[in-house]
């Protein structure tokens, strides 16, 4: 990103020297522009990709901290499922995916009791 804004600084530069037609100068810049919105758009995806593998291995590390107590749970409890679980995918009557929030997904079978 900062070599393009050099870039467009040194552009800049010859065309107020006279070294450049205005229409070549206007079309270098765009494409410039062009160039400078691709890169902040992959650094925004760049960010937003480490943020969430951070949030999950933060999830992943709540869900091992949960499974290690020694207290078991003996209800359900939704503070507890919704602390866990993202989403759930309903494949048919029997079957269900669990989407946990740490990237974990769980297919599981419904057995009628």
């Amino acid at each position: 990103m900062e070599k393009n804004r050099e870039k467009g600084e040194t552009l800049t530069t010859i065309m107020t020297k006279g070294y450049i037609e205005p229409a070549m100068f206007t079309q270098e810049m765009n494409a410039l522009s062009a160039e400078a919105d691709a890169l902040a758009d992959e650094r925004e995806q760049l960010i937003s990709s480490v943020d969430g593998d951070t949030k999950k291995a933060e999830a992943l590390n709540e869900i091992i901290r949960f499974t290690g107590r020694t207290e078991k749970l003996t209800e359900y409890d939704p503070e507890v499922f919704s602390a866990f679980v993202e989403q759930i995918t309903v494949h048919s009557r029997e079957e269900l995916t669990f989407h946990l929030k740490c990237g974990l997904n769980l297919r599981e079978r419904i057995v009628e009791v």
